[in-house]
Parts: C-alpha cells; structure tokens; sequence
C-alpha cells in the first residue's frame, strides 16, 4: 500500500479505536466514527485524484481492495446509527424483531448481487479489469451512493464491493445484537458502550491465518463448522474485524516461502514457555 494511503489508514483507526473505547454509547459511537471515516474518504479522494497509478493493476487492487476498507467502514458505521436510531425501547421481544428485521434487509442484498458476493468471497480476478478499472463501462444498471458518483474516485463495482463487505459487518452486529438479548449476560456480544473484553492485538493476517488453521485442523464441530463461521467467531471473541479474509488467504497461499508465520512463530514461543517452565520447575 502507498505510504500516504497506510497514513491516512492507520490514522483512521487508531481514531476509531479511541471513539471504541471512549464512546458512552454505540449510537454516540456510530455517529463519531462515520464523521471520522468520512474525512478520511475525503482526504483519501483528494489525494486520488491527483495520484497516477503505475498500472491498471495498482488501480485495481486501489477500487478493488484499498478502497473498499475505508468505505465499508462508512456504509457499516451509518447503517448501525440508523438501526440504533430507529429503535423504540418498547421491550425485548420487539427489540430482537427490529434487529432480524435489518438482518433480513441485509440478506436480501447479498442475494441481490450473488453473483459478485461469491466473485468477492472467492478472491477472483476474472473480471477485474471490467469492475474496477475507472476507464471501464458496464451495461448493467447499478445503484451508486451519491457520495460516490465521481468518476475519478469510482469504477462500475467499487461501491458494491465495499457495501457487501459493510453489511458483512452489520450483519455480523445485529446477530451480536440478537444473541446478546436472547441470552441476557453474555460475554460475546459487544456491549451498549462498545467497549471490548478482548482484543486483538496482532495483524489481521494473523488472525486470518489463525482462523484458516483451525478450519484445516477440523477443530469445530467435528470439523462441519465453515470458514465464515470461524472468522466470526473469532471477530466477536477478540473484537476486531478480518476484513475480506478470503483475499488475504489467497495471498498467503501464493506465497513461496514462509506461508504460515503466525503457527510457526506460536509454536516456537510456545516450545520457549515449556522449556523456560521446565527450568523453574
């Protein structure tokens, strides 16, 4: 990634981080983070349009996948003001009905767009050039954000790309949500405040390369649990985001040296803490 897009990034973050843990509410959360995300979108679209890519893949993997992360968390951010907002304290059962109510409007769009769902959750390339290239047309009608119709800082899927990826999120939220009020106490679900038990501290690509390793091992459910569901799950125990983990298995796969850095390094401390456990005994 550019130096200047990591920048603008990983400012991004740290500030949602700070909004995370100093938010009094997820409403006051959501609100702060979208303000947040949206001057970094701006700043990042500034900085666009005077940018010259090297090539037509840097512009891809741009609107493909840099892009993407930063507008997904927008779109997330917004649809969960808008949920939290539109809620009536009327009582639990009506509350768990408001949240599969968004649930279901969530579904309906991954069925809506199936076809580029499983383009994005399969990691192809097929059709790059044709989605996510700005000097590209398409035939098809597809709706566009009117905060995203500038052509230089749009392609055909860019904005879909990024809202599947959102309501992956929202979805993931509103089913916390759900579970949280049909098994009051739980530890799992995020809290009213936002405020983490655990979190992940290591790179997503560890994460990622965590939850794949379990799913090789078969280590769920007799080994019947699916790679979303492990992803999850581990999203919502250490309270962090994966991001489009099946693009970044693709890449760790690719590699030809070192595909599994986390396992590798885990088993080395690990025989460190045995050895070092062993000598005090």
């Amino acid at each position: 990634m550019d130096k200047k897009i990591s920048f603008i990034y990983e400012a991004m973050m740290q500030n949602l981080e700070h909004i995370m843990v100093t938010s009094e509410n997820i409403l006051q959360r959501a609100e702060q983070s979208y303000k947040v995300v949206e001057r970094a979108l701006a700043e990042l679209k500034v900085y666009i349009i005077d940018y010259n890519f090297a090539d037509k893949q840097e512009e891809i993997d741009f609107f493909k996948n840099i892009k993407p992360m930063f507008l997904k968390e927008l779109l997330y951010f917004m649809e969960v003001f808008q949920v939290e907002s539109w809620k009536s304290p009327v009582g639990r059962d009506e509350e768990i009905a408001h949240y599969r109510l968004g649930a279901h409007r969530a579904d309906l769009y991954f069925k809506r767009y199936n076809e580029l769902y499983t383009y994005y959750r399969t990691g192809s390339s097929l059709h790059d050039e044709q989605y996510f290239l700005r000097e590209s047309k398409c035939e098809l009608i597809t709706p566009i954000s009117l905060s995203d119709t500038d052509t230089r800082f749009s392609t055909v899927y860019s904005f879909q790309f990024a809202k599947l990826q959102a309501y992956e999120q929202f979805s993931d939220y509103l089913h916390r949500r759900i579970y949280n009020l049909e098994h009051p106490g739980s530890p799992i679900s995020e809290s009213d405040k936002g405020k983490p038990m655990l979190r992940w501290t290591d790179s997503k690509n560890a994460l990622i390369e965590l939850g794949y390793g379990i799913h090789a091992k078969g280590s769920i459910n007799y080994g019947k649990a699916d790679i979303k569901q492990i992803m999850t799950a581990l999203e919502i125990a250490f309270n962090t985001n994966a991001g489009n983990f099946y693009r970044t298995f693709q890449n760790l796969r690719i590699r030809k040296k070192n595909r599994t850095p986390y396992w590798d390094d885990a088993k080395e401390q690990l025989i460190k803490t045995m050895d070092n456990t062993d000598l005090h005994d």
